[in-house]
């Protein structure tokens, strides 16, 4: 078991796809850090939430889902903004002593890799079917059918934010 793992995404929104790799990676590790990305973005229409939204959707999304939060940390983790800068870098000066990352992402597994730090993937047959874009769409065209798709909670939450509303505006 590795005593140190971290897992990245912009969580815009969580979804159930998230959850599952929660669980994956605490099979494996005793610490589970969560890496909010893109952290510096909000209100655009990649990137919704807002970092302290999105922690705090992730937060009361565990809690219910019965996870051990004694094992879990949330960190934000913003993108480069010049080119010549190094994702890779940047996570580890947020985040030190990772002793493995599960991605599937390839730029993730790229930057990650480029630092020296070891990154596995997580086997996970229904990703097509949980990506935040595709719910974000959903939610978008009035098709309630993105709950399905969101722990209860993450959808009581975006009700409770207005983000319908809130994405309606971005786009127009």
């Amino acid at each position: 078991m590795y005593r140190r793992a971290l897992l990245v995404g912009r969580f815009q929104p969580l979804h159930w796809g998230h959850i599952h790799c929660f669980k994956y990676v605490l099979e494996r590790a005793s610490e589970l850090v969560i890496g909010i990305g893109s952290s510096q973005h909000s209100n655009t229409e990649r990137n919704p939430l807002s970092t302290a939204e999105r922690y705090e959707m992730i937060v009361r999304t565990l809690r219910r889902e019965g996870f051990p939060m004694e094992r879990i940390s949330i960190v934000p983790i913003p993108d480069t903004e010049r080119p010549e800068e190094n994702w890779g870098m940047i996570v580890l000066e947020r985040i030190p002593r990772i002793d493995i990352a599960f991605s599937n992402d390839p730029e993730t597994v790229k930057c990650l890799s480029e630092v020296g730090i070891r990154v596995e993937g997580i086997p996970f047959h229904k990703r097509k079917l949980y990506e935040a874009t595709k719910i974000r769409k959903k939610i978008l065209q009035g098709d309630n059918s993105w709950r399905d798709l969101v722990p209860e909670e993450v959808a009581k939450f975006l009700d409770e934010i207005k983000f319908e509303e809130r994405l309606k505006s971005i786009i127009s």
